[in-house]
């Protein structure tokens, strides 16, 4: 990093990080690009929630046995016809067991999201560790859909609760984070229109050209 004329990172943490233990390093972010592909149907037009994630990564795996054996429970009590959707590739047997809970439906590798990103009322994010910017929780904004996140899975992506996302940490909290978003048409709305507008400020082709320009510039001066 001393030596380099430049050094990427995907978002103003991992900057600040590498701000502070090398002070002299050149360091400029160029995070996760990201479609704008806003779904066609609205607050009314949906239902259930899904968690997407690649199972050979441990965050996930927790995030979905944490979510399932802990919050779940508290939101199908409340929401007895919603269906939790647990979707991605290679699940260990621990994950494609949560399947057996009741109102939970195991996927697990599909060809496209598509499907419940157009279709599902919201997007939960329940990682309680992990590094870098989420793709998961870029992608459902990106596609105008609520998400309900952890702060662990929302860091580095310029969120404010309650605004672009909803953010809890603790099992009951996000069970009521959920619930609230799936029934408030008003504040679904609110996060949907709040996200696409997150992710063209900071995650779009025109974002990125614009970090490209501030990076090759800083190289020139």
């Amino acid at each position: 990093i001393r030596a380099a004329e430049a050094t990427l990172v995907v978002s103003p943490v991992e900057q600040e990080l590498l701000r502070e233990v090398v002070p002299e390093a050149r360091v400029f972010i160029l995070s996760n690009i990201h479609e704008l592909a806003p779904g066609n149907a609205d607050y009314g037009a949906r239902k259930d929630l899904y968690f997407v994630g690649g199972y050979q990564h441990p965050p996930n795996v927790d995030a979905a046995c944490w979510f399932v054996e802990e919050i779940w429970p508290l939101v199908h009590a409340r929401l007895p016809g919603v269906r939790f959707h647990l979707i991605g590739s290679k699940a260990p047997d621990e994950v494609a067991a949560l399947g057996a809970a009741e109102g939970v439906k195991f996927h697990g590798f599909v060809e496209t999201l598509e499907p419940f990103l157009d279709q599902c009322r919201l997007s939960v994010a329940p990682l309680r560790y992990g590094a870098g910017v989420k793709g998961k929780v870029n992608q459902a904004m990106a596609h105008g859909q609520p998400v309900v996140a952890t702060s662990a899975a929302v860091e580095g992506i310029h969120a404010e609760h309650g605004k672009d996302v909803m953010v809890a940490d603790e099992a009951t909290a996000f069970a009521d984070a959920v619930v609230q978003v799936y029934e408030d048409a008003t504040l679904w709305q609110t996060l949907a229109d709040n996200g696409l507008a997150n992710v063209r400020a900071h995650f779009s082709k025109d974002a990125a050209k614009a970090n490209i320009q501030t990076l090759l510039q800083g190289l020139r001066d």
